[in-house]
């Protein structure tokens, strides 16, 4: 059994220092408990001095036989387009994603490890998620919010992807299929859709690490393109009850690119729910709610449920307990 520690890096000279010093004594703990790694960074569009931390980083890790590291510079691709290369290149049996600007718990992947020796197919893990925002708007401020293990084997809802921490075997990569290379922030929670009651799962025990959300990330962000992406995987899914308001052309035209690889008919109902004559105002109310202030748009909510005033995210709430 080994296991690959896949990377996709791009613009990462701010979070390299940090992430070097870790991944160093991630590697050296593993080697110490006997477990054979392959880290594979894949450097998108790399700059001279990510380049250069890169070399680095694989000469202290190769010389000091803790694994085998072995970057690659390719153009700029999407993040789950480096996934898949990683996976190719290497001959590890199971694999794991690392982004530069999270810390992970060697612990936890050691036990995710045995797990998945022990017959796994997939592992999960509990997990703390960093918010760093300004106390109204001036006072810099971190918030520390600890996350369950987000994987279900039973059901997959808007809440239930992977987290950052994820482990999973070789062949079960080889089963479902690599990752959708056209989604650039919920790619991962698109394989996991695949992976549903189709896998044998063990949730972990030990905290996965630390996933920071600074507003330059991905996902997380609810950015329109994040959006976009989680509502073509229940599209794709044929369920109709996680559907959200989002930009309505933006997502048509995904869908009618390369959201629909199965070539499915949406219902009438459906797609004027998402791109009718209203679609556009309900989008736009819906983004003004969910960027109100913590406060106020539990005030909103609560008299919303109350049948006090209107609320496009709780009408759509609703609509989503309707269609259940």
């Amino acid at each position: 059994m080994s296991m690959a520690v896949i990377s996709s890096l791009f613009r990462s000279e701010e979070h390299l220092p940090k992430f070097a010093a870790a991944l160093f004594g991630f590697a050296k703990r593993l080697s110490e408990r006997g477990v054979e790694a392959h880290y594979l960074p894949i450097v998108n569009d790399a700059s001279p001095g990510e380049r250069a931390q890169v070399e680095q980083l694989a000469g202290a890790i190769n010389g000091q036989y803790l694994g085998r590291m072995t970057p690659h510079y390719v153009p700029r691709e999407t993040l789950y387009a480096s996934w898949n290369r990683a996976v190719s290149l290497t001959a590890a049996t199971c694999f794991t994603p690392w982004n530069a600007d999270d810390i992970r718990v060697a612990e936890a992947a050691i036990e995710g490890y045995e797990a998945l020796r022990a017959g796994a197919e997939l592992v999960d893990f509990p997990f703390t998620r960093i918010l760093q925002n300004k106390r109204f708007g001036v006072w810099p401020r971190q918030q520390r919010i600890n996350a369950p293990c987000p994987f279900d084997s039973a059901r997959f809802t808007r809440r239930n992807g992977l987290s950052p921490f994820f482990m999973a075997r070789r062949s079960l990569f080889d089963r479902l299929g690599p990752f959708d290379a056209n989604f650039r922030v919920a790619g991962d929670t698109e394989w996991a859709s695949r992976a549903t009651a189709a896998v044998e799962f063990q949730p972990a025990r030990a905290c996965g690490g630390e996933f920071l959300v600074h507003g330059g990330n991905l996902s997380n962000t609810g950015g329109d393109r994040e959006d976009i992406e989680v509502n073509l995987i229940f599209m794709r899914r044929g369920d109709w009850r996680h559907l959200r308001p989002c930009d309505p052309r933006a997502l048509r035209a995904a869908w009618e690119t390369w959201g629909n690889p199965a070539q499915l008919t949406l219902p009438p109902e459906v797609a004027d729910l998402l791109w009718g004559a209203e679609a556009d105002a309900r989008w736009r109310r819906y983004q003004r709610e969910r960027r109100q202030a913590p406060g106020l748009r539990r005030l909103r909510l609560a008299l919303a449920s109350r049948g006090l005033l209107y609320s496009e995210e709780w009408a759509q709430a609703q609509r989503g307990r309707e269609r259940q």
